[in-house]
């Protein structure tokens, strides 16, 4: 008799961990200088996420308070992280490209008007499969895992 087997995978994939998830988030900041080889999807956006909510953290803090010590808060805060940021951020957009086998150059269409109509969907294709120009898939994907796994040690051992 023939077995039937079925379509669906019978375990369900595993759902990243809050501390997988800000392991990714985390990891640009400890390669701000990094700017070859390539970043994964989930490490660009998880850190894009983090970065808007700490400045809009700030933008909020300095919009709907009426006091004007919580807007001087705000501001400061918002000027110490901007320059803090924004190495990070290019480099892990220049990487980003990379992992779609684009030059790290092309982050300069953010700076044409409507530049970011175009470059938001370029950081939604999926990476280019296997090696390209600026490395293996396989080489970044390990060495992803172990520094996220070190920075999750790291938060682990903080709580």
């Amino acid at each position: 008799t023939a077995v039937m087997s079925s379509i669906f995978p019978t375990d369900s994939p595993r759902l990243p961990s809050l501390i997988d998830c800000l392991g990714f988030a985390l990891l640009p900041l400890k390669r701000y200088r990094t700017f070859s080889g390539r970043a994964s999807r989930r490490e660009f956006w998880a850190f894009s996420l983090l970065a808007s909510a700490a400045l809009g953290s700030c933008y909020a803090l300095m919009m709907w308070s009426h006091s004007a010590i919580w807007i001087q808060v705000g501001m400061s805060v918002g000027a110490v992280l901007v320059p803090l940021l924004l190495l990070p951020m290019i480099a892990v957009t220049i990487r980003r490209l990379h992992d779609i086998d684009e030059s790290g150059w092309l982050a300069l269409i953010m700076l044409v008007p409507l530049g970011v109509f175009v470059f938001f969907p370029l950081m939604l294709l999926p990476p280019t499969l296997g090696a390209n120009r600026f490395g293996s898939r396989a080489q970044r994907i390990r060495k992803a895992v172990r520094e996220v796994e070190k920075l999750g040690d790291g938060l682990n051992s903080g709580s």
